[in-house]
């Protein structure tokens, strides 16, 4: 019965972590993450295992604890969608091509900014405005 845990748990931990994944397939697998943390409204997901030190770092300095500033930006997003079109990885910096949508919001085509840390692939910038292939 113990081997079977130690086995579960590496293999969920292996699952998490990304374990023989590309990085391509780990970026794609972190923007599903936030995307389902989104849609639960699971900030504690968000804080500790979507969310990248630097963005974490800007929360910080502002005082506002990251669960109650996703509480608070999240609040409206009802049914929020998410389709992940191109993944560009360069080193430890990667980028989602993302077409997201909610509930009485219009759809928007934006680039979610992703780094790779210690603990894997985590969001930077939760999505610059893409217009006519420019970045805005």
């Amino acid at each position: 019965m113990w081997a079977r845990r130690g086995v579960s748990a590496l293999v969920a931990a292996c699952l998490l972590a990304g374990c023989g994944a590309s990085d391509h397939d780990q970026v794609q697998a972190k923007v599903q993450q936030f995307l389902h943390a989104t849609q639960s409204k699971d900030y504690t997901t968000l804080c500790t295992q979507v969310l990248g030190p630097s963005l974490l770092e800007h929360l910080a300095a502002s005082g506002v604890p990251c669960e109650t500033a996703m509480r608070i930006g999240l609040a409206g997003v009802k049914h929020p969608t998410l389709s992940i079109g191109r993944i560009t990885v360069a080193g430890q910096r990667a980028t989602a091509i993302t077409l997201t949508s909610a509930a009485g919001q219009q759809a928007s085509l934006a680039a979610i900014e992703l780094t790779k840390t210690d603990q894997g692939w985590r969001v930077e910038s939760l999505g610059a405005l893409v217009t006519g292939g420019a970045r805005r």
